[in-house]
């Protein structure tokens, strides 16, 4: 019987979905449009493949089945487009057990709480005589009606319980719940009372529009100035970014995502048109809050004050990010502009200098070209790095030099690209006038110090092979089937990173000698897997906190996914030597990378049957002859104990 996701692909046509979203028009056996997730106006590049249910843009490589192109073009996770598109097929999911039931119906009620509190806030705002300061403030800020409607600002009066009251009297939500969503507090002797009082109030959205929080500005001069809800069932501050359910849209379509600081900021930005700006909520930028800009575009600018302040607080805050564990660094910025980069994020960053004492808002109000320009004129991240971590010291002396190169080391390790960091390291050998071999050596030191400090993987490697398949789940008379080739990849690299940074280099470096490959194939191990479990299940490793225990990652995680990562971290496979675990990985992915090939081949000869101009098939034929050359080149991997019905079921 087919599982879940085959069931759901089988019942909704790929093409008739797309379609709702992207003109497309037929070519051949394909359809083609303008992608989507980049911008193309002059060539369409986006494919849709109805025999194989599929889509690719020849352009920024998006590629995938219905759930890829859900995933990317609503910003959302897998589990809620397995739930949207197994509704709108009308397959049924698992059972859902009574705690699930449960947590749906408080998640229910505690959106309609919000709800309710946003309509009370915006009517005290607009139309009571309580928000007369509020509204002057809001008017000295210069925002328009139109933008306080949209962003839905409002107002919480001077009072100790009128909200409760509003909410327990008028629309009959009990105390609790009204606690539950952190809109009220419970004393002991004085019982429940209004969180937010006298604040100017900024209801904050998830990415699909519902209000799950509320931030709140003093109106006077009571501390903190700025206040947001507590954490709840529905509120995270490290997983939502304010305003991004109106900028999703807009940095999708530019490709840019820019971060600032506070709410005004993102409201005065969406007033003047810069629809492409989001801000934390008083908080780092997480690994969570990169994870939702990356779905929407890889570029993101970083809004920071150009002052000394903003210096000292990097200087800061990279001192607390080298000592975090396995020594890796994440990209995070905080209020004060304190920022790093990450290098699972894989994200473009860029620094957008503000005129001094200036925040974004006062800056576009007072000459939006002045942003434009600052915008064009956005550093890379390392530029900012090198000048800002070595502008205190004295760099005509041996040890300035020596802290130099001390400060900006971690962050060059951090470099994937052997050209970008050969760069920077140009760059800084170049402003403390040292030779480049110096530089090199320390970044060497610095790695055999980290890999010092790691616990070893080979002693966490043999605990998890240690354990036996489990069969409490199983029907006496089910037999399960057997592992696929993905998932043995995804055991080796799950388990073991070194395993994980063997493939990803032999994948970059297979691809580099075939140019026109790389329009079809990204050289990454995302599109290895045909499966939609398993490629949402490396999505969700990826975005896992550096460091995660597997096994218990893995008991976080929902079906199908929980189910798929048991089976893939209870493989068994013997001789867990160093050597063995990075060649099995490799004969996997060998495999698998030629299955990805041979699946080209198939559809560059059907695009060929359709193509009319002789530019077209030119390039369709260089593809076809480098395809066949990479799949040549892909050797049949040698014979392994721990594989070797992988390598009878696949011989060409």
């Amino acid at each position: 019987m087919p599982g879940v996701t085959d069931q759901i692909k089988e019942k909704i046509d790929i093409v008739d979905f797309i379609s709702a979203y992207v003109p497309l028009r037929k070519t051949g056996r394909s359809y083609v449009g303008f992608c989507p997730f980049h911008p193309n106006t002059r060539t369409p590049a986006f494919h849709v493949f109805p025999d194989t249910q599929s889509f690719h843009c020849f352009g920024c490589k998006a590629s995938g089945t219905i759930f890829d192109f859900l995933m990317r073009r609503e910003g959302i996770e897998f589990r809620e487009a397995l739930e949207r598109l197994a509704q709108r097929a009308g397959v049924q999911l698992h059972p859902r057990t009574e705690a699930e039931e449960q947590q749906d119906r408080l998640r229910t009620r505690l959106l309609e709480v919000n709800a309710a509190a946003a309509a009370f806030f915006r009517h005290m705002l607009v139309k009571s005589q309580r928000g007369e300061e509020a509204r002057a403030y809001v008017a000295k800020r210069r925002i328009d009606d139109a933008t306080g409607e949209a962003f839905l600002i409002g107002y919480a009066p001077d009072d100790w319980s009128l909200l409760l009251s509003y909410l327990t009297e008028r629309r009959g939500f009990a105390p609790e719940e009204i606690e539950a969503a952190g809109l009220a507090i419970h004393h002991e002797t004085r019982g429940y009372y209004d969180r937010f009082r006298h604040r100017l109030m900024f209801p904050i959205r998830s990415a699909s529009g519902e209000i799950v929080a509320f931030g709140g500005r003093a109106l006077g001069d009571v501390q903190p100035k700025y206040m947001n809800s507590p954490q709840t069932p529905l509120f995270d501050k490290g997983k939502v970014l304010y305003g991004l359910d109106l900028a999703r849209d807009a940095i999708r379509q530019s490709d840019a995502a820019v971060i600032v600081e506070g709410y005004v900021d993102v409201i005065i930005a969406h007033q003047y048109g810069f629809r492409n700006v989001v801000a934390p909520l008083g908080t780092a930028l997480t690994a969570d809050h990169v994870a939702l800009v990356k779905k929407l575009s890889h570029r993101v600018y970083l809004a920071l004050d150009a002052d000394t302040a903003g210096a000292r607080a990097t200087l800061k805050g990279l001192q607390a990010l080298q000592s975090q564990p396995e020594g890796e660094l994440t990209a995070v910025i905080s209020p004060q502009g304190v920022i790093a980069l990450q290098r699972r994020q894989d994200v473009e960053i860029r620094i957008l200098a503000l005129p001094e004492g200036k925040d974004p808002d006062e800056v576009i109000q007072e000459n939006p070209e002045q942003w434009r320009a600052a915008l064009a004129a956005a550093r890379p991240a390392m530029d900012f790095y090198i000048e800002t971590l070595t502008s205190d010291l004295d760099l005509s002396s041996g040890r300035g030099r020596a802290e130099a190169v001390e400060r900006i080391a971690p962050l060059l390790t951090q470099i994937a690209n052997p050209v970008e960091q050969a760069h920077y390291i140009q760059q800084l050998a170049r402003l403390i006038d040292i030779e480049e071999a110096h530089i090199l050596a320390a970044l060497s030191n610095k790695a055999r110090q980290e890999g010092q400090r790691r616990p070893s993987d080979q002693g966490r490697a043999t605990k998890v092979l240690e354990q036996q398949p489990g069969d409490a789940n199983q029907q006496p008379d089910e037999t399960p089937p057997p592992p696929t080739q993905e998932e043995y990849l995804l055991s080796w690299i799950i388990r073991y990173p070194t395993a994980r940074a063997a493939v990803e280099e032999k994948l970059h470096r297979d691809l580099a000698t075939y140019p026109a490959l790389q329009s079809l194939m990204s050289g990454t191990i995302d599109e290895l897997f045909t499966s939609d479990e398993c490629r949402a299940l490396w999505r969700a490793w990826i975005a896992a906190p550096t460091g995660s225990d597997p096994q218990a990652w893995a008991t976080t995680l929902y079906a199908p996914l929980d189910a798929v990562a048991q089976r893939v971290l209870e493989l068994h496979a013997p001789q867990p030597q160093a050597y063995r675990i990075v060649n099995d990985a490799l004969e996997c992915a060998t495999i698998l990378q030629r299955d990805a090939a041979k699946r080209w081949l198939v559809q560059i000869a059907r695009m060929q049957t359709a193509a009319t101009g002789e530019a077209e098939q030119e390039i369709l034929l260089d593809q076809l002859v480098q395809v066949k050359q990479f799949i040549n080149m892909l050797s049949i991997p040698r014979r392994s104990s721990a594989y070797a019905d992988l390598h009878v079921l696949h011989m060409p």
